[in-house]
C-alpha cells in the first residue's frame, strides 16, 4: 500500500484542538502521533475525543498509559507509547484488543511502537515552528482514501 501524505498547520491551541474535532469527523480508526514534549500531541487527541462525543475531561495517559473513554456502544482509547520499552508490554497491557469495530484508539509516542500499529492507522508527525512556538506543522501519512477526506493541505 503506497502512502500519501498531507500537509496542516495551526497558529494556535486552539486550531490544534478543533483540528483534532476535525480529525475524528472523518472517523479514523487509529491515529498515531509522533513529536516532541509540548508539540501538541495531547491537545490533538482532545480534540479529537470531543469530535467523537466524549463530553468527560480528557486527560494525559502518561503514567497510565491507556485512557479508555465510553460513549454509548463506541470506546475511545487514549494511549501514551512513551515509557514501552518492548513489545512484551503491550501484550501486558491488551493492546490488540484495542482495535475492535466500535474502538477508535489516539497513540502519542506513536513511534516508540511502530511494528506493533495496524498497517491501515493514519500517521501524524507535528512540530513547532522554530520563531513562533505557537504555530504546529502536521504532516499526516496515510493511505490514499484517509488523505483524501482531509481535503487541501493548508500552510500558515
Amino acid at each position: 500500500m503506497k502512502l500519501k501524505k498531507y500537509a496542516f498547520c495551526t497558529k494556535s491551541e486552539k486550531e490544534t484542538f478543533h483540528f483534532g474535532v476535525q480529525l475524528a469527523k472523518n472517523q479514523y480508526k487509529t491515529i498515531c502521533l509522533v513529536g516532541d514534549l509540548g508539540s501538541g500531541k495531547t491537545v490533538l487527541s482532545k480534540g479529537y475525543a470531543s469530535g467523537v462525543g466524549i463530553l468527560e475531561q480528557v486527560t494525559s495517559p502518561t503514567f497510565t498509559i491507556i485512557n479508555q473513554y465510553e460513549k454509548n456502544e463506541f470506546t475511545f482509547y487514549h494511549m501514551d507509547a512513551y515509557r514501552i520499552t518492548n513489545e512484551e508490554m503491550l501484550y501486558d497491557l491488551g493492546f490488540e484488543e484495542l482495535f475492535d469495530k466500535n474502538t477508535c484508539v489516539v497513540i502519542e509516542w506513536a513511534d516508540n511502537i511502530k511494528n506493533a500499529i495496524p498497517s491501515d492507522a493514519l500517521w501524524i508527525t507535528i512540530t513547532k515552528d522554530i520563531e513562533d512556538k505557537t504555530i504546529r506543522y502536521f504532516i499526516i501519512k496515510g493511505n490514499e482514501k484517509q488523505i483524501e477526506k482531509l481535503g487541501e493541505s493548508r500552510l500558515c
